[in-house]
């Protein structure tokens, strides 16, 4: 396993400006994932790690060794793409082996190396097969046993599940996660699905027009966004943003009118806050902190989220139990946990409470 090392990474695309002075410290053994909407440049970084693409300014270190100029072949890292790219005439066997095959490995130690790969991957019934007698899962395994077996310092995944249907996603989220603590190989993960970054990463990093605007676990950032993109990217549903100013230590939401509530904010910077689903209780309209209409209520089985029309064109997301029937069409009540709130300056950068 490596460590990795950014360092003031640019890359331009002409007069496009797609990395803007990127600076990364990933520690040997630790599970990365980038994530982002698309065009925000990780895919791009990634493969600037890989030594695919050639930052314009900047150094990739691996072990404290500047790598920059290497081939992708001298940087000892082994990289998973979105599509499969297996050999369609080849069997499993020969299409996992096939890396140590060009580089002139025994044929026994081959032989002996898919062994051992296909056991982890859990392959040895499908050696015989070629691609095209696979399913989607299963080829993606593939895929990864070809990267296991060159033993890299590294893996570098390029949203290898966004070809795979839901419940394969799942599954090959598992399995990923289980490898990764099995081998312990340094790795980073490129998706733009936050539930995959959310469940597989050790450490988020979050990139957003060429730079990083917030990294650390998915603890902290589901918890703690540093600004509002954060916090309307990172989580499912994304965080309800309500519009509002402080006055006289209050904050008073912009709904369909000015609305004051209870709660105290003396910092006059306040431009919105934002509350999570499940930071919202469902209360009688009397002791209601906000009223709304029941727009529609999502059953998901183990839970309900309740989409409740406050006015002004907001729609506050709410995560109620799955025995709960309201009829759509009903005014409802909601209340708000104060200590659950996140505040936000018209930058949109998050204000600390005080």
């Amino acid at each position: 396993m490596a460590s990795i090392e950014l360092q003031q990474i640019h890359k331009w695309f002409d007069t496009l400006h797609v990395i803007n002075g990127v600076d990364l410290s990933i520690q040997k053994g630790e599970f990365v994932v980038f994530v982002g909407p698309s065009g925000c440049g990780k895919s791009t970084l990634l493969r600037i790690i890989a030594g695919l693409e050639d930052a314009t300014n900047g150094s990739v270190l691996i072990d404290s060794k500047d790598v920059t100029g290497n081939l992708p072949s001298e940087r000892s890292l082994a990289m998973v793409f979105q599509s499969y790219a297996l050999y369609p005439h080849m069997n499993v066997r020969e299409n996992i082996g096939f890396a140590l095959k060009t580089a002139g490995v025994e044929k026994k130690i081959i032989e002996k190396k898919v062994d051992q790969t296909a056991r982890i991957l859990e392959l040895e019934p499908l050696l015989d097969r070629l691609p095209k007698q696979l399913s989607g899962g299963q080829r993606q395994r593939v895929a990864i046993g070809r990267a296991i077996i060159r033993e890299p310092k590294g893996f570098l995944f390029d949203e290898p599940l966004s070809n795979l249907d839901a419940a394969l996603r799942v599954n090959m989220r598992l399995e990923i996660s289980r490898l990764h603590k099995k081998l312990g190989i340094t790795t980073i993960y490129v998706t733009h699905d936050q539930i995959e970054a959310m469940t597989l990463a050790d450490r988020i990093v979050v990139l957003n027009e060429g730079e990083i605007v917030q990294e650390g676990t998915p603890q902290v950032l589901y918890n703690k966004p540093n600004s509002l993109f954060v916090a309307e990217f990172i989580g499912s549903p994304k965080m309800n943003i309500i519009p509002c100013h402080a006055k006289n230590g209050k904050i008073i939401l912009h709904l369909e009118k000015e609305l004051e509530t209870k709660i105290n904010c003396p910092n006059k910077k306040i431009s919105r806050i934002g509350v999570r689903a499940e930071a919202i209780s469902l209360t009688d309209l009397q002791n209601a902190e906000l009223i709304g209409e029941l727009a529609l209520c999502e059953y998901l089985g183990s839970e309900q989220f309740a989409y409740v029309d406050c006015g002004n064109g907001i729609l506050i997301t709410v995560r109620i139990e799955p025995d709960v029937k309201i009829k759509i069409g009903s005014r409802v009540g909601l209340i708000l946990s104060s200590s659950s709130l996140h505040l936000f300056e018209e930058s949109g950068l998050r204000i600390e409470a005080s």
